[in-house]
C-alpha cells in the first residue's frame, strides 16, 4: 500500500471517529440545573358578604351572611372589612335588604337597612315612588296568595246609578262597572311584613296591603278606594316586569250605558228605555 493511500485511510478514520463522538454528545440528554418557580403570594382581607341569596325586604341572620376572604387589590371602600369593623357581622344582624342581594355578593351599608335606622319603609321605596296603603280582605288579595314583593293589578268595582224607569231592562253588567285602573303595581308589605320567611306559609293573610305608587298615581288610587270596591289579581312572576316599573293608572273603559225617555202615547206617559252601545 503506498503512502497516498495510507494518508487518505487514516483521514476517513479521523473524520468517523469526530462523526461518532459528536453523535453520542448529540443523544445525551442535556442537564441544567435546578428550575425556580416563583408565586407571587396574594393578600387577602376579610369581608362581610352573603352566603345565601337575600331578597329584598329579607332579614339579615347568621344563615344569610358571612366573613369571606376578598383579595385587597379587589377591595372597594364600601365593603366591610373585619379589619375596620371587627364587630360587623353582629350589628348587621336583623337588618333588611333595600335590594337583592345574591350569595357571594359584599354587603355595604347603602344595600341594608340596620335595626334601629329611622325610616324603614321610605329606604325600602324607589326615588320618586310613595308607599299608600288600603283595606283588603283574603278574597280581595287573591286568596292570600299576594305576598310582599308581588306586582299585581289593581281592580275597580263601582256600582252604576241608573233611573227606576230602566230597572225592568238593566243587566247585571248594567248595575255594576269593573275596571283595571293600575298595572303592574309593586307590593311592599301586607299589614306589617315586608318580608317573607323560608319558614313561613305560601299565604299571608292580612287586612292591609301597602303599594308603591308615584305621587300622581297615589292621588288616583285614593278617589278609587272612596269610588267603589278594590280587587288584586296577581301578575305571573314571569311577566312582573323590572325593578324600574311602575304603576300605570289606566283609563277607564267606555261601558255600555241607559237612559230613559218619557213618549206620550194615548195622552198617557210611557217611559222607553233607550240603550247607548260602547
Amino acid at each position: 500500500m503506498d503512502t497516498k493511500r495510507l494518508i487518505i485511510f487514516a483521514a476517513l478514520a479521523g473524520l468517523g471517529f469526530v462523526v461518532f463522538t459528536q453523535a453520542q454528545k448529540l443523544s445525551q440528554p442535556t442537564t441544567s440545573g435546578p428550575v425556580e418557580t416563583i408565586v407571587e403570594k396574594v393578600a387577602y382581607q376579610d369581608i362581610l358578604s352573603a352566603s345565601t341569596d337575600i331578597p329584598f325586604g329579607g332579614r339579615l341572620n347568621e344563615q344569610n351572611i358571612q366573613w369571606k376572604q376578598w383579595p385587597e387589590e379587589a377591595m372597594s371602600e364600601e365593603y366591610i372589612s373585619r379589619e375596620l369593623q371587627p364587630e360587623a357581622l353582629e350589628e348587621f344582624l336583623n337588618g333588611v335588604a333595600k335590594s337583592p342581594i345574591y350569595a357571594g355578593e359584599p354587603l355595604s351599608s347603602r344595600r341594608v337597612v340596620l335595626v334601629g335606622d329611622k325610616g324603614l319603609m321610605s329606604a325600602l321605596l324607589e326615588p320618586g315612588m310613595r308607599a299608600v296603603a288600603s283595606d283588603i280582605t283574603t278574597e280581595s288579595a287573591a286568596g292570600g296568595f299576594i305576598q310582599p314583593g308581588d306586582r299585581v293589578d289593581i281592580i275597580l268595582t263601582t256600582e252604576v246609578t241608573q233611573s227606576r224607569a230602566l230597572a225592568a231592562v238593566q243587566t247585571f253588567e248594567d248595575r255594576y262597572a269593573s275596571d283595571t285602573i293600575f298595572e303592574n303595581v309593586r307590593v311592599l308589605a301586607i299589614d306589617q311584613i315586608y318580608d317573607v320567611d323560608e319558614e313561613g306559609g305560601a299565604a299571608i293573610t292580612g287586612t292591609t296591603a301597602t303599594f308603591e305608587m308615584s305621587q300622581e298615581d297615589a292621588e288616583l288610587f285614593q278617589m278609587a278606594i272612596a269610588a267603589g270596591d278594590l280587587a288584586l289579581t296577581l301578575r305571573p312572576l314571569t311577566s312582573a316586569g323590572t325593578a324600574g316599573a311602575s304603576s300605570r293608572a289606566k283609563g277607564r273603559k267606555k261601558k255600555k250605558t241607559n237612559s230613559a225617555l218619557t213618549v206620550y202615547r194615548g195622552g198617557r206617559p210611557e217611559q222607553v228605555a233607550i240603550i247607548r252601545g260602547q
